[in-house]
């Protein structure tokens, strides 16, 4: 069996439609928030991209995991030792007491994070992964929980991937990275639901979980 992992960020109004195609085809996904900037909206071109109100939203999101983004999704390689502990350990606090839940990762925001900061947040918070933000294409376990990285980072480079990893022998695992209003801001909902469509006519060699599962996989 491999595995194939949705990693999705940011947590705005368009995880909505993203979750309904998901729990059409009963397929779970991790959703990377940010506990701090709930409500927040800010312009890509002209659109507005609005992130929910995670309080008002915890149904959405059950039968999917929840993982931390960072409480303002700051560049974590600009940010001192204290800042990059605080941005991680609070935010994962702030998420369990919201969804009323234990979590288990942090994604990072940007592609900035290093070394430093996956050793700062591997010793001092209770993530026990991180999905950085470098692409890996060699359809491998991670090393260790605290470098997963990322085979896609686009429903597109998804789309152009899958077959391959479907049919190589060696293949391990999968972890498409987007964001939900990349879907819509780009007209590309269509293509998500065929990746879904893929996936669901291959369950009997590739199973979708969520990113927590990889921790027990890679032991």
């Amino acid at each position: 069996m491999k595995y194939f992992v949705f990693s999705i960020d940011d947590g705005t109004i368009y995880d909505k439609e993203v979750i309904a195609l998901l729990n059409k085809y009963g397929f779970p996904a991790t959703f990377n928030l940010n506990s701090e900037l709930q409500d927040f909206t800010w312009y890509l071109g002209d659109t507005p991209i609005t992130r929910l109100n995670l309080y008002e939203n915890i149904d959405l999101y059950n039968g999917h995991e929840i993982a931390s983004h960072s409480l303002t999704h700051p560049y974590l390689d600009g940010c001192d030792d204290g800042r990059v502990i605080y941005e991680v350990g609070h935010d994962i606090e702030n998420l369990e007491n919201i969804f009323s839940r234990e979590l288990y990762g942090f994604a990072t925001p940007f592609e900035t994070a290093g070394e430093r900061e996956v050793a700062l947040i591997r010793d001092n918070t209770k993530a026990k992964y991180i999905r950085l933000s470098q692409i890996d294409t060699s359809y491998k376990f991670p090393s260790d929980p605290y470098h997963i990285r990322c085979t896609s980072i686009t429903i597109d480079d998804a789309l152009n991937l899958i077959n391959d990893f479907i049919n190589d022998e060696q293949a391990e695992l999968f972890v498409s990275v987007f964001h939900s209003y990349d879907l819509f801001t780009s007209s590309s909902i269509d293509k998500l639901e065929e990746l879904l469509q893929i996936l669901d006519k291959n369950r009997d060699i590739v199973k979708v979980i969520p990113l927590k599962e990889v921790i027990d996989l890679i032991g």
